[in-house]
């Protein structure tokens, strides 16, 4: 038994384990790829050190998987229940386990000892295992989780859900007690991309200053990514968003930025739309590394139908949708003059001489499927969505 675990790869077998273990208790969160990324460390850690038992390497009592403790803090601070933590824990045991009878029946088969000596010691090392290995992650679990009650998150967590699902319509005195936030007002809602808690409560300590807010509240959305709305007594204009602008270049954070909303509708909104810019965000490459939903809210409204925009593309831009450097060049032209709306502007703007951009121009003209003339806004979008998307397919 101790050999056939000393052959055997733990890192396949531990892939299938946490593929099936998110597919089975965490479909849900398993979307999120950060989140998945910490699932797959605690199976990896896990299988590791169980392989590392049963082959007679590692004493059980030395057992103390760093990526299982750092899953037993993620779970707690997102409000898992330690129900589901513990189901996770007997879901990947069902998957360990039938790869490990696999591969003992191939053993036996080869000669490697009988089937009772490969599975009968390895069963009570698996579950000694998970008896200690459950202890010490639910003890993890559950001093995290009685940090963040001490501190009041599950209560506020619990009214900011009710709120962001529509369950609350009105702002309360209680409501705003209970979030120490302000809910009657204009809020600007920003997802932030940063790792830890301590950064966040940076950040946005920092945005509330300097953009005048009259308060911040924040809630861990996912492994990585903290939304925090700022609040504001009255009108958010150009002033207030140039500070957040100002602060947010300053503090060297990654963040998407919605657009001001009044009232717990405002709240909502501002939050889809920072969560929206935010998946935009990271598929471009999180760059620049402010990004404001404004910016891209053309983008976002046509690719709910991601085909249908592809296909715009290519029926707007005819020739230069493709991919060679002449169709990048005269894109970036028409993009570059549509914007600016000047020629002079879009020379500036490339480093090229005007009559260069003029020349671009023309010959997009006899490029384009349906002229240019006639269509300056459908041109425009399909430029900018193929700056997003690339070429068609």
């Amino acid at each position: 038994m101790r050999a056939m675990a000393a052959r055997i790869d733990p890192d396949e077998i531990a892939e299938a384990v946490s593929r099936d273990t998110a597919t089975h208790v965490w479909p849900e969160n398993a979307r999120d790829p950060q989140f998945l990324v910490a699932l797959r460390r605690s199976g990896r850690d896990n299988v590791h050190a169980i392989v590392a038992v049963l082959a007679g390497d590692l004493d059980l009592r030395d057992v103390n998987p760093e990526g299982a403790l750092a899953f037993a803090d993620l779970t707690a601070e997102l409000g898992i229940p330690v129900s589901e933590l513990e189901r996770g824990y007997w879901v990947g045991v069902r998957g360990f386990w039938g790869e490990w009878f696999r591969l003992a029946r191939i053993e036996s088969d080869r000669g490697g000892g009988s089937l009772e000596e490969l599975v009968g010691p390895a069963t009570i090392g698996m579950f000694d295992y998970i008896i200690h290995i459950l202890g010490v992650v639910v003890a993890r679990y559950d001093a995290v989780r009685a940090e963040i009650l001490r501190n009041q998150e599950d209560r506020r967590r619990a009214v900011l859900g009710q709120i962001l699902h529509g369950a609350v319509t009105a702002p309360t005195s209680e409501l705003e007690n209970v979030l120490g936030y302000r809910l009657r007002g204009t809020h600007l809602g920003l997802a932030l991309e940063v790792d830890e808690r301590a950064q966040a409560e940076r950040v946005a300590a920092t945005l509330t200053e300097t953009s005048g807010a009259l308060g911040s509240l924040m809630l861990l959305h996912a492994p990585g990514t903290w939304m925090l709305w700022l609040g504001y007594a009255g009108t958010v204009g150009p002033t207030e968003t140039a500070a957040v602008a100002n602060g947010a270049a300053s503090s060297g954070a990654t963040m998407a930025i919605g657009a001001p909303g009044v009232g717990l509708a405002g709240l909502r909104r501002t939050y889809e739309q920072a969560l929206d810019t935010a998946r935009l965000h990271r598929r471009i490459g999180k760059q620049p590394p402010v990004l404001w939903f404004s910016a891209v809210r053309l983008e976002l409204l046509m690719l709910h139908d991601e085909d249908a925009a592809l296909q715009f593309v290519e029926d707007e831009l005819g020739e230069l949708a493709g991919a060679d450097e002449r169709a990048e060049r005269t894109c970036e032209t028409l993009l570059a003059w549509l914007t600016t709306g000047s020629q002079s502007r879009a020379a500036t703007r490339l480093g090229v001489h005007e009559n260069t951009v003029r020349i671009r121009i023309r010959q997009a003209e006899e490029l384009l499927a349906h002229g240019l003339s006639e269509r300056r806004a459908e041109v425009l979008a399909a430029l900018r969505l193929r700056q997003l998307l690339g070429r068609p397919r």
